[in-house]
């Protein structure tokens, strides 16, 4: 794409180079007085102003454009990316939450039986 852009600029300013001179070699050859020569070039330079100031803004026109395509599309981007890693943040905390349950139901598990043989020694002991 930067390819396609280098070229497009380089045409452009070939053209306006190739316009430049051509009309200043039309200007100093033609066979006009002094002053009239001088309003042509002058005339000439000012269109030539102008045919760039509308390339310019065109170009300008087409650049904001692209640019605001882009960044629709990367603020599309970013929010599928949100949206995936809240997916994978509710997965993995829903899989802590399921295995801190599992282990606190072994731990309690164990702490009933160790209670239990507690217990059955101290019993034993009595008798």
């Amino acid at each position: 794409m930067a390819e396609k852009r280098k070229g497009g600029f380089a045409r452009l300013a070939a053209f306006i180079l190739g316009g430049a001179i051509g009309a200043i070699g039309g200007l100093l050859f033609a066979p006009r007085s002094g002053k009239e020569t001088r309003e042509r070039f002058k005339e000439r330079a000012e269109e030539m102003v102008e045919e760039g100031r509308k390339s310019y803004e065109e170009q300008r026109g087409r650049v904001l454009e692209l640019a605001s395509e882009k960044g629709q599309e990367l603020k599309g981007r970013i929010e599928e990316a949100r949206e995936r890693l809240t997916a994978g943040v509710e997965s993995a905390s829903k899989a802590v939450r399921e295995r801190i349950e599992q282990v606190g139901g072994k731990a309690e598990e164990t702490a009933e039986k160790t209670k239990e043989k507690a217990e059955r020694e101290a019993e034993e002991k009595t008798e």
